[in-house]
């Protein structure tokens, strides 16, 4: 029986992880600061206006970040939402369902009482 195992990464490799890995934190960061911030923008502006609107949730401007990133990641157009390839679609709705099926609800069958 043959096993494949992940091979022991270079200085270099090594190097070169740890700088995307600095990028990401701080892109990820960025985004979830610029969430927060639409979020405080809308209240604010909402209330000086003296609307009687409840303000825009986070969840709201988590969505807008999530449909133009997918269709950004289909090769489409954000902004009209056309273009994209749906079989790169696919594929990323399958990853979304992966994570699901093998983070969540294997985890909380494991943590769930009958």
């Amino acid at each position: 029986m043959k096993t494949e195992s992940c091979p022991i990464p270079t200085p270099q490799e090594r190097s070169f992880l740890a700088i995307q890995q600095a990028a990401e934190q701080t892109m990820l960061e960025k985004v979830s600061r610029a969430i927060s911030d639409a979020t405080t923008e809308v209240a604010t502006n909402v209330r000086d206006a003296g609307l009687g609107f409840e303000p825009t949730s986070e969840g709201y401007f988590m969505f807008v970040v999530q449909q133009a990133t997918f269709v950004r990641l289909c090769g489409g157009n954000p902004d009209t939402l056309r273009g994209g390839n749906p079989e790169v679609g696919d594929r990323v709705v399958r990853n979304c369902r992966n994570i699901i099926d093998t983070y969540w609800k294997s985890q909380s069958a494991h943590t769930t009482t009958p």
